[in-house]
């Protein structure tokens, strides 16, 4: 062989090498990239397998989201899953900041804004005179509010489907018809002497307790309307004004319990509109167990006592009426109960709050409580009372009551059911069909606190009300601290009387001043903006 075929044999063998190593090089790259393509693959197909499963539901939580901008109303634009107000799912948002924020946007442009709440469209009022419109003017389209559409859901709960307040339609009527009757101002007229002996008992314990050291005042308010409220409707002393303030007290235990609970349940219900059925498969209801077999004790054994005793005649007095209500009407236990539960719905826990928070305003502006004081004074009989017909006159009593409760806005909303299709005017040429079925929420807070209504909003100042203002305020849309119309709070009257009487026996006696400690006026993750924790005030005692 010559040395030319050996050197070419050789570069061919090298050559041949070469080609192999680099065939058993290309082949170990290329297993490790199949293999991270086929992980690339595998995620691809998780992510497009999530995405076909997620979206019906998708599709589902947001198919309605046009569903204003279809109709030609402005939408407010709502989360996904969480709707226009997420707060109400996550809790760490109040409702009447989220609602703020709308109205603020909104507000002068616009009549009414539409708005999701979860996945259900609902419309918010923006303008007051649209607010009077749906509940004086047009309310036979808007006879039912949101939580009669819960008892549908609730049907365990004996007691408050027997409450106007949850009922809808004729029953709402009925209810109401049959309730009413045991508040006229002629009743709570005639039993005027259980304010005053309660107005009596409230200053007598505040005597016991106090040596110039502040007052948890929110535990005393609850504990007048407890005694007035077990005295007007069962005609028992609850104790809660007398017995020792370190013993706990069962019925104003029950009672708190089962105002609290059914607030609470409001928000609980309002939530699961995404998912109605599973209030079904909860078994939710708006009173516990415990305090419907306590109230119905209460009941029976009061009346029973009453006609043992032959004061039925007599004493002038809710229970009266229910028992009028049972003979001349054939009502039933639970029919009674369910009246009497109605009347502590509106006397206890609500005025409780709204004479807290008079009481703490007070205290932040001694100017105008040294001005109230003198009006009562002035107007005060000779035996230290005050008559009836007296203490609902006085205007600026009224006044600063109406204050207060145009500040807290206790009850920072009305949603109301369309009953009956029908339109509402947004503007001279374009109105809106609202279909039978759909919400209106009223804002009455944001009016409230709204300077366009109110110069310096956040300010206590009763003199807003001069001249009767407040009752303009009210036929106009604009002051809603008790709603309007036909659905307007049943125990209106009774309240304002149980919150002027306490005003009238606690400024006679006492100076309020607030207590150095902080207190919190934030509001909690529910529906309204109130007076949180502790809230302790000084009562100095004047010198008789």
């Amino acid at each position: 062989m010559s040395e030319y075929e050996t050197v070419k044999q050789r570069s061919v063998l090298k050559a041949k090498a070469l080609a192999e190593a680099s065939q058993l090089n290309t082949g170990g790259w290329g297993c490790r990239n199949t293999r991270r393509g086929n992980i690339y693959i595998m995620i691809a197909l998780t992510l497009m397998l999530l995405h076909i499963l997620l979206l019906p539901l998708y599709i589902y939580l947001t198919w309605h989201h046009k569903y204003w901008s279809k109709r030609g109303l402005i939408t407010a634009k709502p989360l996904t899953l969480l709707g226009t107000y997420p707060g109400l799912l996550t809790r760490k948002r109040n409702l009447v900041v989220e609602v703020q924020h709308i109205y603020n946007k909104y507000k002068g442009k616009h009549r009414a804004v539409g708005v999701f709440v979860t996945r259900e469209p609902q419309i918010l009022v923006l303008d007051p005179q649209l607010a009077h419109e749906i509940l004086v003017r047009n309310f036979r389209c808007f006879k039912d509010s949101l939580t009669s559409s819960y008892m549908q859901h609730a049907k365990w709960d004996k007691y408050a489907k027997r409450n106007p307040f949850w009922a809808s339609g004729d029953t709402w009527r009925r209810l109401r018809s049959d309730a009413q009757a045991g508040l006229s101002a002629n009743r709570l007229k005639r039993g005027y002497a259980i304010w005053e002996q309660s107005g009596r008992k409230l200053t007598n314990y505040m005597a016991e307790r106090l040596s110039n050291y502040p007052l948890e005042t929110r535990d005393l308010c609850f504990r007048y309307t407890a005694d007035v409220m077990c005295d007007f409707i069962w005609g028992i002393d609850a104790g809660t004004l007398t017995q020792h303030s370190g013993e706990p007290n069962k019925v104003q235990q029950m009672a708190s319990k089962w105002t609290s609970y059914a607030f609470y349940m409001i928000s609980v219900f309002m939530a699961s509109m995404m998912a109605p059925f599973s209030r079904l498969l909860l078994r939710l209801r708006f009173y516990p167990k415990d305090t419907d077999e306590f109230f119905s004790n209460l009941t029976k054994e009061s009346i029973d006592l009453r006609l043992k005793t032959g004061e039925e005649v007599q004493r002038v007095d809710y229970l009266s009426h229910l028992l009028k209500l049972r003979d001349e009407k054939n009502a039933s236990h639970d029919d009674l109960v369910g009246h009497a539960l109605t009347v502590m719905l509106d006397g206890y826990d609500t005025t409780g709050s709204a004479l807290l928070h008079t009481l703490y305003y007070l205290s932040e502006f001694p100017a105008v409580q040294q001005k109230l004081r003198m009006e009562l004074r002035n107007n005060t009989e000779n035996d230290k009372s005050l008559s009836y017909d007296r203490i609902c006159q006085l205007p600026y009593l009224e006044q600063v009551v109406y204050e207060s409760l145009r500040l807290s806005s206790l009850i920072p909303q009305y949603t109301k059911i369309c009953t009956e299709t029908t339109f509402i005017q947004l503007s001279e040429d374009k109105r809106l069909q609202v279909e039978k079925g759909m919400t209106i929420m009223i804002p009455n807070y944001q009016f409230h606190h709204d300077p366009k209504y109110f110069p310096e909003p956040e300010a206590f100042k009763p003199e807003r009300f001069d001249n009767g203002e407040h009752l303009k305020l009210i036929q106009q849309g604009i002051l809603l601290p008790f709603s309007d119309g036909p659905r307007i709070c049943m125990g209106m009257r009774l309240a304002l009387l149980t919150i002027k009487s306490a005003l009238f026996h606690i400024l006679n006696n006492y100076q309020i001043v607030r207590s150095k400690r902080k207190i919190v006026t934030d509001g909690d993750s529910g529906f309204g903006v109130v007076l949180q924790g502790d809230i302790n005030l000084e009562y100095r005692r004047f010198v008789q």
